[in-house]
């Protein structure tokens, strides 16, 4: 269940993450040459962007080739590290390459249609290998003190499953050091008042565990993201229910989402943002807000939950009572006493 409820918002999480991808950039090198089709470029037009290492490194002067059905053209790189060929015909077949302080690289092939391409050409960055080494042994050294936060990819999603109010928390616990930090003892997550069989679930750290009420994550934390996942019931009566959740950690961005049944919906006061969207069929809600200090309680109400009418329970009880009283009023009561019989 976990799995099929963070699936149906994963689209959505990485568009809210975005802006956070310059932090988690995979290796560039993985992507050179690889097309992306660009909409905002006219069709029939390649630009090919030539970088050492990162996109902080642009390489100007650098000589492209653009091979275009066996034909060569060269184009030179601007200051941006750019290379820009542009009047292509449809059907066109198109393949880029340069050479960076001996190394040849080269873009897949492309055929033009109705966008432009980009290209990106990463060369090797000569430090990248020393840094990469350099920061193995630090991540593998012994734990400094230092503190954690709940990272941006940190999430609550709500689900009503079953009549049940299920919550997930997706929590990120970042170390931003480059060495393993001892945050004085364990990460101790305290549930929500009334929460029902909190559980660990799909691709929670070993470091962590649930106990009753709570979850409880151990140190030291290596640098990066520790990542903890957790299941409960959040009972309510009526059409809302209330989360109320401190952290343990500072939370970086609030993200919520929810996969809305019926006329569910969801209010905060720490609610910068709310919309609604769906992804493969799926209505969902998503509201964000800003960082929220640790200690500091998050308040959400759910509302528009199905439930069932008390009236009706209450008035079988009421009934039931009345019954049970006028029957030991009919057994006591002087009146249906039996009568002695009178002495001779």
């Amino acid at each position: 269940m976990m799995r099929a409820a963070i699936a149906a918002v994963a689209c959505v999480v990485v568009a809210l993450a975005a802006a956070h991808l310059h932090a988690q950039m995979p290796d560039l090198r993985q992507m050179s040459g690889v097309p992306l089709p660009a909409s905002d470029l006219p069709a029939g037009t390649v630009s090919v962007r030539v970088i050492r290492g990162n996109f902080a490194n642009n390489l100007a002067g650098v000589p492209v080739e653009f091979l275009v059905d066996g034909k060569t053209t060269t184009l030179n790189t601007d200051a941006q590290g750019r290379a820009q060929f542009s009047g292509l015909k449809p059907g066109s077949r198109v393949k880029a390459s340069a050479t960076v302080d001996g190394e040849r690289l080269e873009s897949q092939e492309v055929t033009i249609e109705q966008t432009g391409f980009r290209f990106v050409l990463a060369a090797l960055d000569p430090d990248a290998a020393a840094r990469a080494a350099d920061e193995q042994r630090q991540a593998a050294g012994p734990a400094t003190g230092g503190a954690v936060v709940l990272g941006p990819g940190s999430r609550v999603i709500a689900e009503f499953s079953n009549d049940q109010l299920l919550i997930f928390y997706v929590l990120s616990i970042l170390n931003t050091a480059r060495t393993p930090v001892d945050i004085g003892g364990p990460l101790i997550v305290e549930m929500p008042t009334g929460a029902r069989g909190t559980s660990l679930i799909e691709d929670s750290s070993p470091q962590a565990s649930a106990n009753g009420p709570r979850v409880i994550v151990t140190g030291p934390f290596k640098p990066g993201t520790t990542q903890v996942n957790v299941r409960f019931e959040l009972p309510y009566s009526g059409p809302t229910a209330v989360l109320e959740q401190r952290w343990p950690a500072p939370l970086q961005q609030l993200q919520f989402f929810a996969l809305k049944t019926g006329q569910m919906g969801a209010t905060s006061p720490q609610f910068s943002s709310t919309q609604s969207a769906t992804e493969q069929g799926q209505p969902l809600i998503i509201a964000t807000g800003p960082a929220i200090a640790a200690g500091t309680p998050l308040r959400i109400e759910i509302t528009g939950l199905p439930h069932h009418a008390r009236w009706p329970r209450i008035v079988a009880l009421v009934a039931a009572g009345a019954i049970a009283c006028l029957g030991l009023w009919a057994a006591f009561a002087p009146g249906t006493r039996r009568a002695r019989p009178l002495a001779a």
